[in-house]
């Protein structure tokens, strides 16, 4: 059995980016619209997506039904995905990179009526390729676990206990850095603090130190930042990350 040294673990942090096209109508009219999503690195951009209209849709159905037949294509769902707010259509990268300035999603009517075309998409959250935190010291976690539920009957062989398998806890993730108030990954204009103040969903990547690089990719909120500046000793500070979903164990 290999047996690795945890020197030069490290977690990376990234922000997913976003785009978000506003829909606009008068009175809807039946026909098709046209949806162009461009893309850097999307196999067939920019891609055109008919969505057929019914005629007398408000703002919100039409999103709904252009998310729909957006996640139809799979060139689209391998980078992207794709949902309805209310009037809003959000484009959402499913991996952190960095920004992409020729994302856009752009409407029009084709055959139907009513729609206020839109050629330029806004860029709701800007993309941040994964960069390392610096000076950390501790990486504990995540936490990982599964609840169970009792499952034992009157019939249970032995008398034994049984229980099933429910949710799986994906628990938190705790740092401790050397804390450096002016530092890109740490400070409250793009590190941590920020992370935490701007409550942004951010990317996390855990790259282990063993021979391939296994690397845990998760989701979550930081949570908790508290410095510690005692007279006699660094300035430092502990960071709780909470996991937001499902993580992909590599």
């Amino acid at each position: 059995m290999a047996k690795y040294d945890a020197f030069d673990a490290a977690l990376q942090v990234g922000t997913q980016q976003i785009e978000t096209a506003v829909v606009v109508i008068t009175t809807v009219t039946v026909g098709n619209s046209n949806w162009i999503l461009t893309a850097s690195g999307m196999t067939g951009s920019a891609i055109t997506t008919v969505v057929a209209l019914a005629g007398g849709e408000t703002a919100s159905q039409v999103a709904a039904k252009a998310a729909i037949a957006m996640n139809l294509d799979a060139n689209i769902t391998a980078l992207f995905s794709v949902v309805a707010d209310g009037p809003n259509v959000v484009i959402t990268r499913k991996v952190a990179v960095a920004n992409d300035a020729t994302l856009n999603l752009a409407y029009a009517d084709d055959t139907s009526g009513g729609l206020t075309d839109d050629a330029s998409s806004n860029n709701t959250q800007a993309g941040v390729a994964p960069t390392e935190i610096a000076a950390v010291t501790n990486i504990s976690g995540p936490g990982l676990s599964m609840d169970t539920e009792d499952v034992t009957t009157h019939d249970s062989t032995a008398a034994f206990e049984e229980v099933v398998g429910t949710i799986l806890r994906s628990g938190e993730v705790s740092l401790d850095i050397v804390y450096d108030p002016a530092g890109g990954t740490h400070d409250a204009s793009t590190g941590l603090v920020y992370r935490m103040n701007a409550k942004l969903r951010s990317y996390f990547n855990l790259v282990f130190a063993d021979s391939g690089s296994t690397n845990w990719q998760f989701y979550g909120y930081v949570t908790g930042f508290e410095p510690d500046s005692p007279v006699d000793g660094a300035l430092t500070a502990s960071v709780t990350i909470k996991l937001d979903g499902q993580p992909t164990l590599e």
